[in-house]
């Protein structure tokens, strides 16, 4: 539970930035990118939870990942989350941002369950209302 309220502090003020510097959607991208690495990698999440691995080879990790891919101020933020030992939720973080940037742009995600197929004008229909 803490976790989550971590990560929605961390997001909302990564958000904050990234809304005035105009690259929500481009940091929203690289955090789906990352969260899936992270997930997905055993030996990328070792190395991030293994507490003998120095902090400045955490950072170097991150940020030669995204140089020359990121702007200066996500890159900055990785290193954050290094120095604050907090990389372990990077993947709640990476959700919470895209919860959260959605918010901000207006957006619901919906998921409709039905005990059949929709036919496709019944599709049309249902994304019209909706």
């Amino acid at each position: 539970m803490i976790e989550k309220t971590l990560a929605k502090r961390y997001a909302a003020a990564l958000l904050r930035v990234t809304d005035q510097e105009g690259t929500t959607a481009e940091v929203e991208q690289l955090l789906l990118a990352l969260k899936e690495a992270y997930l997905s990698d055993k030996a990328f999440r070792s190395i991030l939870a293994q507490p003998r691995v120095p902090k400045s080879l955490k950072r170097t990790l991150l940020r030669k990942a995204f140089e020359g891919r990121a702007k200066p101020s996500f890159l900055d933020f990785l290193t954050l989350l290094v120095d604050k030992n907090r990389q372990d939720i990077l993947p709640d973080i990476a959700d919470m941002f895209d919860r959260l940037a959605d918010a901000s742009k207006g957006v619901v995600r919906i998921k409709v369950r039905s005990w059949r197929p929709l036919s496709a004008p019944h599709q049309a229909s249902l994304r019209t209302k909706l």
